[in-house]
């Protein structure tokens, strides 16, 4: 099953199909049950979403995503918009054939309606986000399997949205709470939440691309933005901002500060018991689900497909913990661990840091990041020596890398070595509500210090972060244009809360801020010399100063390694990769579709 283009070529979707084939409860649940498969998971090799954000400015990776670099061809949209007509499709079915009697449509059958309704819209938002205005399909399409009966026309990217929306609010309605199933069914919460995402996604869009070529028709920002206030306060009503967060006061796994109950969103087992864990997945080695991102993450392993590395972009975005925000270019931070010091407790959680669990090739010990001690063979000096763990910026393969940063988000620090594992990917986050509501009440002129101190406030003093009232920072991301001191704050909570869970290229593209990637290449942690990266390394060994001659660094001195392969920085294109293309083939056959700007064969 593909897009449009395969219709006539369709099989039965399932056995047995009739018209009774969901009639009954256990028919229904087993349905549905089928359709949760396509939503986002870990891989049983692979890392994941944790590696997904090579596509925007917080991961360099030596095999980039094409995207950025302005190297997709017509033809590259197919995949994305094939599959989520697919799972549209396998939807649909359902609605076309659900046959329960009303007389026997208990809570639990109308919550599993609900979840349908839930995914609808989700593969519609996915398809809105990637490809602007799309057909929507509402209803079973098989009866359309003509070349006449294709001939459908893409609904306009608001009405689109509004459509998306409605089906959410049909979700809402029938859902039944996150406590009824301990967050790992689709819920009432859930579906707020994603509603409040969907409404900020088009409301942006629809204010900071008004006057290019991909603005919306009939653009009605403020609406949208309304309307994720009006969730918001639906979800806050329902649970407050100081129960949904996972804190130290309330952390089910025994964090020992607001850092790690932070860092237990990722990984944990069982998220049963974490309210903020909304909606998420269950593994079980014990049952064959599992995934090798433990494994990976644990190693060093930024991105599985190639060598890789954290960006010194996101490590500077974190503030100081007084609520100061850092001045880059401070020579201070050319020493790797003054770097982390009385920082954001989220930076240390996300980035492998001094001290924390790693595991070199062949054994579990800490990073350690000191200067080599040379001409000293004191058992003291041989025992430093034996201790140094820095990151590992030689070697081959995917577990290389090239900045200096791994990732240390996910890492259990039970890690034992074994080939796959069981933590449980958070989908929803309850976070995701508080950064959404604070940035459309801020995009309305209504971002009050209550509003501030319900939604961005509790995310920071979690962190460990003491809260201050937002001040402008000189040294603040560039967007290409200016922002208030809120937003620059709360785009700064956003990127920091919710870095390496795959959100930031959707941010970039709705805020309209292709100036932090086009013409840029990111850069890592410092290199130099003088620096205690360096002279961490035992430059005694050969192999080790080989390693040490191919480090690439820009004239400062920081890590730039893909300096040759991208001198002039992404080849991101303002005018054409903000939406993907839509196949080819769909347009030849349903001459109604348009091709999306810049695409044009």
């Amino acid at each position: 099953m593909a897009g449009c283009a395969d219709f006539l070529d369709k099989g039965p979707i399932t056995s047995p199909v009739g018209s009774t084939y969901l009639s009954s409860e256990n028919q229904v649940y087993s349905y549905v049950n089928g359709l949760y498969q396509a939503l986002p998971s870990l891989t049983q090799y692979g890392s994941g979403v944790r590696a997904v954000e090579k596509n925007s400015d917080n991961i360099i990776s030596e095999k980039y995503d094409p995207r950025i670099n302005g190297e997709l061809t017509p033809f590259d949209g197919y995949r994305d918009w094939s599959a989520s007509y697919q799972n549209l499709r396998d939807i649909n079915y359902f609605f076309e054939y659900y046959q329960v009697p009303k007389e026997r449509e208990t809570e639990g059958i109308l919550s599993l309606c609900g979840e349908v309704y839930f995914l609808r819209a989700w593969w519609h938002f996915n398809l809105l986000r990637k490809f602007g205005d799309i057909p929507l399909m509402d209803g079973f399409w098989d009866g359309n399997a003509t070349l006449e009966g294709l001939q459908i026309p893409a609904t306009p990217r608001k009405k689109a949205a509004l459509f998306i929306l409605s089906d959410l609010d049909k979700a809402i309605s029938l859902l039944q709470c996150r406590s009824v199933c301990s967050g790992l069914r689709i819920n009432k919460e859930a579906a707020l939440i994603l509603a409040m995402n969907v409404a900020l996604y088009e409301g942006s869009w629809e204010k900071y691309h008004s006057s290019d070529e991909f603005a919306a028709e009939d653009a009605d920002p403020d609406m949208f933005f309304a309307k994720v206030m009006e969730y918001g306060d639906g979800l806050f009503a329902h649970i407050p901002p100081q129960k949904g967060l996972n804190t130290l006061e309330n952390d089910p796994f025994g964090a020992v500060d607001g850092g790690e109950a932070f860092a237990h969103m990722f990984n944990q087992k069982d998220y049963s018991d974490v309210q903020e864990a909304v909606f998420w997945k269950k593994y079980d080695v014990s049952k064959g689900v599992q995934h090798s991102l433990t494994v990976l993450l644990a190693s060093g392993t930024v991105d599985n497909e190639a060598a890789a590395g954290l960006t010194k972009s996101l490590v500077d975005t974190y503030l100081n913990a007084d609520g100061t925000a850092i001045d880059p270019s401070d020579p201070d931070f050319k020493d790797f661990n003054r770097t982390f010091e009385g920082r954001d407790r989220r930076l240390t959680e996300t980035v492998m840091s001094t001290g924390h669990k790693f595991r070199s090739v062949s054994m579990t010990m800490p990073m350690k990041v000191a200067e080599y001690i040379y001409d000293d063979t004191s058992d003291e000096a041989l025992r430093h020596n034996a201790s140094l763990n820095p990151p590992r910026l030689g070697g081959d393969g995917n577990s290389r890398n090239i900045t200096g940063y791994h990732t240390a988000l996910g890492v259990d620090t039970t890690y034992v070595n074994a080939s796959f594992w069981d933590t449980g990917l958070v989908i929803i986050r309850y976070a995701e509500a508080l950064l959404a509501y604070a940035e459309a009440a801020e995009e309305l002129g209504r971002c009050t210090d209550e509003v501030l101190g319900r939604t961005i406030k509790p995310l920071r003093e979690r962190a460990g972060v003491a809260w201050k009232t937002p001040e402008y920072d000189p040294h603040f991301t560039d967007y290409g244009y200016p922002l208030t001191p809120n937003m620059q704050e709360i785009r700064r909570e956003r990127r920091t809360e919710l870095a390496l869970q795959g959100f930031r290229l959707d941010d970039i593209l709705r805020w309209r801020g292709h100036k932090v990637i086009a013409g840029q290449r990111g850069r890592g942690a410092y290199v130099g010399k003088d620096g205690v990266l360096y002279k961490s390394f035992n430059r005694n060994d050969p192999a080790v100063v080989e390693v040490l001659a191919s480090l690439r660094s820009d004239a400062q001195g920081w890590a730039d390694p893909l300096q040759e392969k991208l001198p002039d920085g992404y080849s991101f294109r303002p005018d054409r990769d903000y939406l993907l293309p839509i196949p080819p083939e769909d347009i030849t056959l349903d001459v109604k579709l348009e091709q999306n700007p810049g695409w044009q064969l």
